[in-house]
């Protein structure tokens, strides 16, 4: 199954599930909203391979029960790095950018003001062409899409009843083609770590 597949597929079954439940419980006390900052190491989009790349994380957890929902989690990240100076020409700044669609499970067990949780998420992610300065930018990969999982999990702190914080650390795998001339292309198989933290409206 293709990875847009399996992104439109996930997206019906969180409708499916929103429309379902409607007549059972208020949306306030069963959505969850998160967003804030993301940093993840190495980047993936090989801009800077071998450092890290900062950017956004946001997700919706639609739960069906206190202990358990389905999530879906979106993230953007931006990477930088500058290229030095090599054999008389001057350093090249380059620059692109990732973004990753997942979906999947997640559980929590809530305790008090503290509740901690677990998901398992696959989906797509996409990156950009990397641009060199006043360079132009060049295509690493044969496809920019790519099937994409993360596992891991948080916790979440309650400041009030719908507001808390959280942190999350994520594994992240992906795997790209590089390379588009026959016989040259090989995956590029990437096990990057996300730590994420931000505000949870519920």
């Amino acid at each position: 199954m293709r990875p847009a597949s399996l992104s439109v597929l996930a997206v019906v079954l969180l409708g499916s599930f929103v429309t379902a439940q409607s007549d059972q419980t208020q949306i306030s006390d069963r959505v969850e909203v998160f967003g804030g900052y993301t940093y993840e190491r190495p980047d993936f989009s090989l801009v800077n391979s071998n450092g890290g790349a900062n950017g956004w994380n946001a997700a919706v957890n639609f739960k069906m029960r206190p202990w358990i929902g389905v999530a879906a989690d979106f993230s953007g990240l931006y990477p930088r790095y500058t290229f030095p100076e090599l054999n008389g020409a001057n350093s090249v700044p380059a620059s692109g950018s990732s973004y990753s669609y997942l979906f999947g499970p997640q559980v929590s067990s809530p305790r008090g003001r503290f509740s901690p949780f677990a998901h398992f998420l696959v989906g797509e992610s996409h990156v950009s062409n990397e641009n060199f300065g006043n360079q132009g930018s060049i295509q690493t990969f044969r496809s920019n899409h790519a099937l994409s999982f993360a596992a891991g999990g948080g916790i979440d702190y309650w400041l009030k009843p719908r507001i808390a914080i959280r942190a999350q650390a994520d594994w992240v795998y992906t795997r790209f083609t590089i390379g588009g001339v026959p016989g040259t292309n090989y995956s590029q198989n990437r096990n990057v770590a996300r730590i994420s933290t931000g505000i949870v409206f519920r």
